[in-house]
């Protein structure tokens, strides 16, 4: 294979400043900070790899996992039969002419012609003269109404995700998508807040709109998946947690959820953020996927002498316990390691706020704890001849956590209050079919009971 070459830059800063250089090769993917990266004081393409300790070329070995280093692959959608952002992209790269060849080729062209103004901090262009393009272009400004051609085309494209999607494309133009059960679509409304009229993602200097993404229900695969995720967000916002400004929408007969960005600046500029799952594998060649280690594992990462991830570890172990508890309680079984993200704010890294707490247990394809691959205090397993229940299973990541024992079950007392509820709200759910109603509020009950038996 021919050497690949990228350019990676950043408005992690007062302005646009070139981050460093990207080449793959057959075998391998380097990447070197520009010469005086290091003293703009500014984070680098992950918190694995400080540009003040990368002085020389990063080489990381291609496989079947990852052809990039982690913090750039998590900008290309994933090659599932059925995603909805890489079939939009695809879209957009058969519009201007561009026809490679599936696998990585493909992966490629995602990246240098849509790998910029995505989720995060890290923009990739072919060259430095795509960059400045880009960046000295103005972002549209206008809002303009979601109207019924538009709602009819966005309609038959999530129907069947090989329509006409021309017209969308010519709203959006090569837009950054983001994965995900739900098709989510990044664009930009009225500060104020959702009054039906969207526009482009903002550039920098832009302060009249704020940055959204519109996650879009699929209705034949899941259906009430909406009212379920905004059920989601009610509750972890009424337990206390961080969570972004949403709005449930309609879009033509439509539902959707326009959820407010957190990874962007009121100037346009970008908040440095990376999932849990990037930083790890960054770290770890072990880690292959988003499912692939324990709950454990990132409490120790949490921990790590080696490496600061967050700035109160104290408080992101309470954190991680305290998500893991209402992620069971509310039937989320998809609390994977790319719906954890590490943000920094005011000069301090924490957990991100809340994002993808859908319940998704609700539909019987998901119906399962945990993501398979992760768990907790070897919930399951057989440990020195004793098999490891529910309860022990707590005792043994929170102690893991070095997390007390009166900690956790205040926790648990706060959250059964919090959701003490849940089943009449979850029976109240209008487009939620009745089987997927009946199974979420028996899981949340049988997972209640489990919890007041602590």
């Amino acid at each position: 294979m021919k050497d690949r070459n990228a350019v990676i830059w950043t408005r992690l800063g007062a302005q646009p400043v070139k981050m460093g250089t990207l080449v793959v090769t057959d075998k391998e993917a380097r990447f070197s900070y520009e010469s005086d990266y290091d003293k703009t004081g500014l984070r680098g393409l992950g918190l694995v790899y400080p540009p003040d300790v990368f002085t020389s070329t990063n080489v990381r070995q291609r496989t079947e996992y990852f052809d990039f280093h982690p913090p750039i692959k998590s900008l290309v959608p994933s090659r599932e039969e059925r995603n909805f952002q890489r079939a939009l992209l695809l879209k957009y790269l058969e519009k201007i002419n561009v026809k490679p060849e599936p696998g990585f080729d493909t992966d490629w062209n995602i990246l240098i012609h849509a790998g910029h103004g995505a989720i995060g901090h890290i923009d990739v262009f072919e060259s430095d003269e795509a960059a400045n393009q880009w960046y000295s272009t103005p972002s549209k400004k206008g809002l303009v109404e979601l109207d019924d051609k538009f709602g009819f085309s966005l309609k038959e494209f999530m129907t069947w995700f090989d329509g006409d999607a021309e017209l969308l494309i010519d709203i959006l133009g090569p837009t950054p998508t983001v994965g995900g059960a739900i098709p989510k679509l990044p664009l930009s409304i009225d500060r104020n807040g959702w009054d039906g009229r969207i526009g482009l993602p903002t550039r920098f200097g832009d302060t009249g709109r704020t940055d959204i993404l519109l996650k879009l229900e699929n209705s034949a695969q899941y259906p009430g998946i909406i009212e379920l995720e905004t059920l989601g967000l009610d509750i972890h916002r009424a337990a206390g947690f961080d969570v972004p400004r949403y709005w449930p929408v309609r879009v033509k007969d439509l539902n959707a959820l326009a959820i407010e960005r957190f990874d962007r600046a009121e100037n346009g500029s970008t908040v440095f953020m990376e999932s849990i799952y990037s930083v790890l594998a960054s770290g770890n060649d072990q880690i292959t996927n988003h499912y692939s280690t324990t709950y454990d594992h990132i409490g120790a990462a949490i921990d790590s002498p080696a490496i600061q991830i967050i700035t109160d570890r104290k408080a992101a172990k309470k954190h991680l316990l305290d998500r893991l508890i209402l992620a069971m309680l509310t039937g989320n079984g998809d609390l994977h390691l790319e719906n954890l993200s590490i943000i920094e704010q005011q000069g301090k890294l924490g957990f991100s706020p809340v994002y993808d707490p859908a319940p998704m247990r609700a539909y019987s394809i998901h119906n399962a704890l945990f993501p398979t691959g992760m768990g907790f205090g070897d919930y399951g397993d057989e440990v020195n001849g004793e098999s490891i229940g529910f309860k022990n299973a707590y005792k043994r990541f929170r102690k893991n956590l070095g997390i007390s024992k009166t900690t956790m079950q205040n926790s648990i007392e706060h959250l059964l209050t919090v959701t003490d509820d849940y089943a009449k709200r979850i029976d109240t759910l209008e487009t939620l079919p009745a089987e997927n109603k009946a199974n979420l509020i028996k899981i949340h009950q049988d997972i209640r009971r489990k919890f007041e038996g602590f």
